[in-house]
């Protein structure tokens, strides 16, 4: 029988990430091409390069039963702080980066975050973008760490915005077990 720890300060399931990121890229890895190279906690905390020196920049969040990912959960956007870094200073459009975020996580029905995953929800005509839904929920925000990364954020056009967010759709896989998700 496994106890859960009522201690606000464990980092159980956090350690339990760090294992898995060695694990993981070597999934991967054997799923990519051949020519693929991997870097652990270089720029994220998990880099992989192909051949045409595209770069993946991908974020693992290992998160406990029950932790639910919303539009202000700080792990997305440390996770935007990280891409946003790398976008700015490589060119922005001209950045060859794609973003990925793997949870074990479950994604809140209502976030907009849902618009990420590998199988978002359908679409209808009267939807706003996904840029939009970002200001909107960064707007409610009283976190000093999300403001400051929504004062980042902010500094990009709205058309740079829905740039950088391109880089990320369909490319945040939310599984029990992180081996479940694929990169494309």
């Amino acid at each position: 029988m496994t106890r859960v720890s009522s201690d606000h300060y464990a980092a159980g399931e956090q350690g339990l990430g760090y294992i898995y990121q060695p694990r993981f890229a070597l999934l991967k890895l054997l799923q990519w091409p051949k020519d693929t190279s991997v870097f652990i906690e270089k720029d994220d905390d998990l880099n992989f390069v192909n051949s045409d020196d595209v770069k993946t920049l991908a974020s693992l969040k290992h998160k406990g039963d029950g932790d639910t990912l919303t539009d202000l959960s700080t792990d997305f956007w440390k996770s935007v702080r990280i891409w946003l870094d790398h976008y700015n200073r490589d060119g922005k459009t001209e950045a060859n980066f794609r973003f990925f975020l793997f949870t074990t996580g479950t994604i809140s029905n209502s976030s907009f975050l849902q618009h990420f995953l590998v199988e978002p929800p359908a679409k209808d005509n009267n939807s706003v973008s996904i840029t939009q839904l970002a200001n909107t929920a960064l707007a409610r925000s009283k976190s000093k760490l999300i403001t400051a990364i929504a004062d980042e954020f902010n500094k990009l056009t709205h058309e740079k915005k829905d740039e950088f967010f391109q880089r990320l759709k369909s490319n945040v896989c939310r599984s029990t077990s992180l081996h479940a998700c694929s990169l494309r």
